[in-house]
């Protein structure tokens, strides 16, 4: 088993709880934006989509990385191209998002979404790390890691940092 160590933190500002994951990828910030955001690459490490994107329409994501075979709606927010995009994604709603930067070649991911309660970090952190790593594998052409190098392993750290912020 290879040994992962968690980068993710949560916060509480106005709006609650944010859980808040961070990649970095020696690629330009472009690059990023394609693997996060377009359906030929999201397919390869987390699902697809279908519909006419863009801000305050409502695409069909379908998570078929957890063997999903239903679409789930995903209202776009935001979405401002290689910087910031924000989405309501499901029949009850995960608010998921991220924004991009780059400096020097490399591209930082600040993977977000708004968690209910303290409680939901212990799982949806160590999810997030695993699907984000499953991008970059993805993209370098590595393969995939497995689930249960995240799952339970990391939970013990998401749960700790999720009751600091609350």
């Amino acid at each position: 088993m290879t040994q992962r160590w968690p980068n993710g933190r949560v916060v509480r500002d106005a709006d609650g709880l944010e859980l808040i994951v961070e990649r970095a990828i020696v690629a330009p910030i472009s690059e990023v934006w394609s693997w996060l955001t377009e359906s030929t690459h999201l397919e390869k490490w987390i699902g697809s989509w279908e519909g006419e994107p863009g801000v305050g329409r409502t695409i069909q994501f379908t998570m078929t990385a957890e063997g999903a075979t239903q679409p789930e709606p995903a209202e776009i927010l935001i979405c401002d191209p290689n910087v910031h995009f924000l989405a309501d994604v499901g029949a009850t709603p995960w608010r998921l998002g991220f924004t991009l930067a780059e400096l020097a070649g490399t591209t930082v991911i600040f993977f977000t979404q708004r968690l209910a309660n303290a409680a939901d970090a212990g799982s949806i952190g160590p999810g997030w790390e695993f699907y984000l790593d499953r991008m970059i594998c993805a993209r370098e052409g590595l393969p995939l890691p497995p689930w249960e190098e995240y799952y339970p392993a990391l939970e013990p750290y998401y749960s700790r940092v999720a009751a600091s912020a609350s």
